[in-house]
């Protein structure tokens, strides 16, 4: 009973302390919550609770620390809770309930990261932007041909030399070849208007397509150890059906590239989308593979028959 009683004193005093009409401080602003109540008088005590401190706060007396206390202030001389010093307490109560305000606390954390992380890429892009999207082409390229053996193929053991292959194939030819295509595109026609980029998707999709899936077949073709006749042979065979599994995915994804993507950004972006595309270009490269593999001499023509049809599976 006597710890009831006292609460509802407190509470009745803090209270009526908190409705105590305050005048500004002088040279104070008016945004902060240090200011100087005027006298009242509570169960016959006059208390002088928004007395000011020698720097700016509330001194301690018992209407003040009840006051803090309603306010949000810790017991340690009127520091904050959300952090604030204890010489005066004049950054006023935190906003919003405390427990939403700790329950973010790790959001915070994860936010901070992850913005850690953006900031050292951009930093990475300024200094080396070359080996920067060289290595995020390699993650792209590599990610999607291990996606495509999980999920494609559904392969029991990952064949990590086809991975290789595809993730070295990002390292030393998208990744660098990519940086010079797109500088030179931006730096030449510059602006985002939609006939700019309209011109922009065209030569992508009509000059530079081709000019990559002849670069991705005769880089896999040479990694695999084919002679030059059959690398020319895997390129004419799949440069076509490369070519317009490009036009299903590229022609919207530029758009929006050269529309909405700052130019160092832009292979980011461009793996980003190509980690799925990267799968396509996997299992084509796969199938590209199966047709180099030297079929026995037909004999007769059942024999030339089955030999027709391997060739068009």
């Amino acid at each position: 009973m006597k710890c009831v009683s006292v609460c509802a004193a407190l509470a009745a005093v803090g209270t009526a302390v908190a409705f105590v009409p305050c005048t500004p401080i002088a040279g104070v602003s008016t945004r902060t919550s240090v200011c100087r109540p005027v006298h009242a008088s509570v169960n016959g005590m006059v208390m002088r609770a928004g007395r000011s401190g020698p720097k700016g706060g509330f001194r301690s007396s018992p209407g003040g620390i009840i006051r803090n206390v309603f306010m949000g202030k810790n017991k340690s001389g009127g520091g904050n809770i959300n952090g604030g010093n204890n010489d005066g307490g004049n950054k006023g109560p935190p906003t919003g309930p405390l427990s939403a305000s700790s329950a973010s606390g790790d959001g915070k954390k994860k936010a901070g990261g992850l913005m850690a992380i953006w900031a050292a890429y951009n930093n990475s892009l300024d200094k080396r932007p070359i080996l920067t999207k060289a290595l995020t082409s390699m993650i792209g390229f590599g990610l999607g041909d291990f996606l495509a053996q999980k999920f494609i193929s559904k392969s029991e053991k990952i064949d990590w030399e086809r991975l290789g292959r595809m993730a070295s194939f990002g390292l030393l030819i998208h990744g660098t070849t990519g940086h010079f295509f797109y500088g030179m595109l931006d730096s030449k026609i510059p602006g985002t208007a939609a006939l700019t980029v309209a011109t922009k998707v065209f030569i992508d999709q009509a000059i530079w397509n081709p000019i990559f899936g002849c670069m991705f077949f005769g880089y896999m073709g040479f990694a695999e150890g084919l002679s030059p006749s059959a690398v020319k042979a895997r390129i004419q065979n799949n440069l076509w059906a490369s070519v317009k599994g490009s036009w299903t995915v590229w022609p919207v994804a530029h758009a929006i590239n050269f529309r909405c993507i700052p130019t160092s950004q832009r292979l980011l972006y461009i793996n980003s989308v190509q980690i799925g595309y990267n799968m396509f270009l996997s299992i084509l490269s796969q199938r590209a593979q199966a047709t180099d593999t030297p079929l026995e001499e037909p004999k007769g023509k059942k024999g030339a028959k089955k030999a027709a049809k391997a060739l068009k599976k």
